[in-house]
């Protein structure tokens, strides 16, 4: 499996994947490589009729979001803000 899917996976399931499905067409995945590994970031807008929020959103933007590292070895969880 990839790294962008154990990413997407771990994220889904700290948000919650039923709060996640009643909400992914307002949600945002995007990832890239660093330093500490590939970081994943998951934002959901519960408003998205008030804001567009998108890639260049900054992460306070998002009100319910879930970040992490996936190295080649573990999932390292960073910031959330959860349901």
């Amino acid at each position: 499996m990839s790294k962008e899917k154990i990413g997407f996976q771990a994220l889904v399931k700290v948000i919650g994947e039923q709060f996640f499905k009643e909400h992914e067409n307002n949600a945002v995945f995007s990832y890239g490589e660093e330093v500490r590994g590939l970081f994943c970031f998951l934002g959901i807008n519960l408003h998205p009729s008030n804001e567009l929020n998108g890639l260049s959103a900054s992460i306070d933007d998002w009100d319910i979001y879930a970040s992490c590292y996936v190295t080649e070895t573990q999932v390292i969880m960073d910031k959330c803000r959860l349901p």
